[in-house]
């Protein structure tokens, strides 16, 4: 089979949704609307970033230019990952059979954010063949978007069980690797550096606590930043007097590393304002990591706070800080939310998500 993707070359989450397809030894094309920095010799890969054109309505030209590639290349299935760029850029080249699939704040934020966006959005999901959606809440949110309940397909993403585990026990290995005191109470934000992450508010609560538990250290990673945001966190970190308790890590190149740093951790923490799926949530859990996330909808009926995961209102201060006293100090509670963790995410694989993708491309193939 011949697929083509348009979609964040960087973005791991689009490597680990290929990966099956070129394990198979189907053809695959990547077309990355974000400038490539990682290597994927695996994949025919295209950076549309480094298209000769004009520089205003360069978007244009590039569908302009993806048509012409699809009308050479000829694939079985086009699919767009993201619906906002990805998905617009699938709908503007009119190829079929076209696949989009949800992330997350494509269809919760972006449409909410201004007219011409949620325009752009509607464009997209009614000229596709199908949709997939790897929550309820998204399929809802995609329905309410005007798009058709037929085409809507719920797959979740699943978490790789295989990589993501509780061993081995390189905890200390790891610290050393990135000169982190191994006695220090390290708290893990897997997330990247913009604002719908509340990386600030994770701050405010380190601060909190801070003079009881002096050995805390914290660690962000450094990828997929708003720069003006960074500086603002930065000179947070100073004023609260902080700037010695943090390590800004690097992107992770692989899933194994981004193993390593959950087994790292003391708590990991993902407080976002909207979430799609929670990989980084589910990737915690599986390698038995004590994990404070925000209470949103998208988890309501999978995690149970004080059993898998500890809850904490959106941008709650106060909340946040406590949850994360008693995270680090509670050895009982430590213990119940690993427990149960790493036995709700065996029941959460990758192999169904591949199963859904593939009948949905093999039904694409045989309509008419």
């Amino acid at each position: 089979m011949r697929l083509c993707y348009i979609a964040n070359a960087n973005s791991i989450h689009t490597r680990r949704w290929v990966a099956p397809f070129v394990q198979r030894g189907d053809e695959v094309h990547v077309l990355s609307y974000m400038r490539v920095t990682r290597p994927w010799p695996e994949v025919a890969l295209v950076d549309l970033t480094q298209l000769p054109g004009p520089p205003r309505g360069k978007r244009y030209y590039w569908a302009y230019w993806l048509r012409n590639y699809l009308h050479r290349t000829r694939p079985d299935i086009l699919h767009a990952h993201q619906v906002t760029i990805a998905g617009w850029l699938g709908a503007l080249t009119g190829y079929h059979p076209f696949v989009i699939s949800a992330w997350g704040s494509d269809l919760l934020l972006e449409p909410k954010r201004s007219r011409w966006r949620r325009w752009k959005t509607r464009f997209a999901l009614n000229r596709c063949d199908a949709l997939t959606a790897p929550s309820p809440l998204l399929v809802e949110a995609a329905l309410m978007l005007d798009a058709s309940r037929e085409r809507v397909h719920l797959i979740p993403w699943g978490v790789e069980t295989d990589v993501f585990t509780p061993i081995p026990d390189d905890r200390l290995a790891t610290r050393r690797r990135f000169g982190i005191d191994p006695e220090a109470k390290v708290i893990f934000s897997p997330r990247g550096l913009k604002r719908v992450y509340n990386q600030d508010i994770l701050i405010q609560a380190a601060a909190q606590i801070a003079p009881d538990s002096p050995s805390i250290h914290l660690c962000f990673l450094d990828f997929n930043a708003d720069l003006d945001y960074k500086d603002a966190l930065r000179q947070q970190l100073s004023d609260a007097g902080l700037t010695s308790h943090v390590h800004w890590l690097p992107a992770q190149p692989d899933m194994a590393a981004m193993a390593r740093l959950y087994r790292m951790a003391d708590a990991v923490v993902s407080i976002p304002s909207s979430e799609g799926y929670g990989f980084s949530v589910y990737e915690a859990l599986a390698c038995g990591a004590p994990t404070l996330i925000t209470d949103l909808p998208i988890f309501q009926h999978v995690l149970t706070n004080e059993e898998h995961v500890l809850k904490t209102p959106v941008r709650d201060v106060a909340s946040t800080a406590q949850a994360l006293q008693r995270l680090l100090t509670d050895a009982v509670l430590r213990e119940r939310l690993c427990r149960n963790g790493l036995a709700l995410v065996q029941s959460l694989s990758i192999a169904r998500r591949i199963h859904l993708t593939k009948a949905l491309y093999s039904e694409l193939l045989a309509s008419p």
